[in-house]
């Protein structure tokens, strides 16, 4: 089920959920959930090859920030299955790492004890002489504290290959984002794997 509304900036949010819609949460079964950005969007299609034989279920818009996406997973929260992935904080000021470290609070909290989140790390320019280091830390540390929270080195993947960034310094060729998506796929399975043991 394809579905499209307007954002508060016009972005469009796209959503596809899987046949039978989400898994009760206690359930940890072949099922993921993905909220987050246009780098969501673009990988979206890669990411469901990659994980052949999941359930997956996206909540996406070319706008969304982090701060709203958690809102978003703790609005579901009794609804999600056991795997998120947060594809979030590109579009964040970068100047605001303390409401960045709430969304991440918050998304862990909305998955609980039980559930895992994937989260990429984030590449984009400075903003207004901030750079995305601060946002990148505090997953670092987050995933130190919370062994059910796994990041995605993607700021490490860009390092080793620039060319599959385009002119604005944050979106991805199509390489890029099947790149993205077997990092996430990797990702999802560990955090899956995790939570049956």
């Amino acid at each position: 089920m394809i579905w499209v509304r307007r954002g508060a900036v016009c972005a469009a949010l796209v959503a596809v959920a899987a046949a039978g819609g989400p898994a009760a949460h206690g359930s940890v079964g072949k099922r993921v959930f993905v909220i987050g950005d246009s780098l969501a969007v673009g990988t979206r299609p890669y990411l469901g090859r990659d994980l052949g034989g999941w359930r997956t279920q996206t909540s996406a818009s070319l706008s969304e920030n982090a701060v709203h996406g958690a809102e978003e997973l703790a609005h579901r929260r009794h609804h999600l299955p056991p795997v998120v992935v947060a594809s979030l904080g590109t579009n964040d000021d970068p100047h605001g790492i303390s409401s960045f470290e709430h969304a991440v609070s918050t998304a862990l909290g909305a998955v609980g004890k039980h559930g895992c989140v994937v989260w990429p790390n984030i590449v984009r320019p400075a903003v207004g002489g901030a750079t995305y280091a601060g946002f990148n830390r505090v997953l670092a540390r987050a995933a130190d504290r919370h062994d059910n929270l796994r990041v995605v080195d993607w700021v490490a993947m860009v390092a080793h290959n620039r060319g599959w960034i385009g002119g604005d310094g944050v979106h991805p060729d199509a390489t890029g984002y099947m790149a993205r998506a077997r990092a996430i796929a990797h990702q999802v399975r560990h955090c899956r794997r995790s939570l049956i043991e």
